[in-house]
């Protein structure tokens, strides 16, 4: 882009009207050949050119910067995306990503080239899976029979979780009916106060004899 802003500055300095209409209109307001201007004005409209196509030069130059930045960095998440769910196969439980392992080092460098040559995550996954196996991968596939793997678990935790209420509720049941069951126990032990009165006179009866 300099290069090119370089060589269009050197060609407007020999042919200042390289850019003009054959006529333009003159300061009469008539329309008038290049030659019946003025040098002066000649001068005024090469400098506008001149400045117009360097502030054009500068906007296209910045433009291209950030939609080449723009681009880099998508690359960069989805390069960061992959090697965070591809496993070192000698660091168990440690992404790529996050080894410091030589061969995670050139695991690193070949999800970059693949990612460049323009393979989706999942050919780039299938790329792993094929060389270590379906172990590779730190979150499994949702293909096939591994689909059961995202699946199970919560069914299984849904189970447990009811199981553990169903326990508690029996659990309170159980407590309560035997709070009950003490609590007739402890008033059929009571004594009436008629009760007592006929346990005294029998108790006075065997004194006096």
């Amino acid at each position: 882009l300099n290069l090119w802003l370089g060589n269009m500055r050197l060609f407007l300095n020999t042919h200042p009207f390289a850019l003009l209409p054959f006529r333009i209109l003159g300061d009469n307001g008539q329309w008038v050949f290049n030659s019946g201007m003025k040098n002066v004005s000649y001068q005024n409209i090469r400098l506008s050119l001149i400045n117009s196509l360097l502030i054009f030069g500068f906007f296209f130059n910045t433009s291209c910067m950030a939609a080449n930045s723009d681009f880099v960095s998508q690359e960069e998440d989805r390069i960061n995306q992959i090697n965070s769910v591809i496993m070192c196969p000698v660091c168990p439980g440690e992404s790529i990503d996050q080894s410091q392992n030589e061969i995670a080092s050139n695991m690193r460098s070949v999800v970059t080239d693949l990612v460049r040559q323009g393979k989706t995550e999942k050919e780039i996954k299938d790329y792993f899976v094929g060389r270590y196996g379906p172990v590779i991968l730190l979150e499994p596939s949702t293909d096939g029979i591994s689909i059961f793997v995202w699946i199970v678990p919560p069914i299984a935790l849904s189970f447990a979780m009811i199981a553990v209420a169903l326990a508690v509720s029996v659990m309170r049941k159980r407590q309560k009916y035997t709070s009950l069951n003490m609590s007739h126990d402890v008033a059929g032990e009571i004594i009436s106060d008629e009760e007592k009165e006929k346990y005294f006179a029998v108790i006075n009866r065997i004194s006096n004899e």
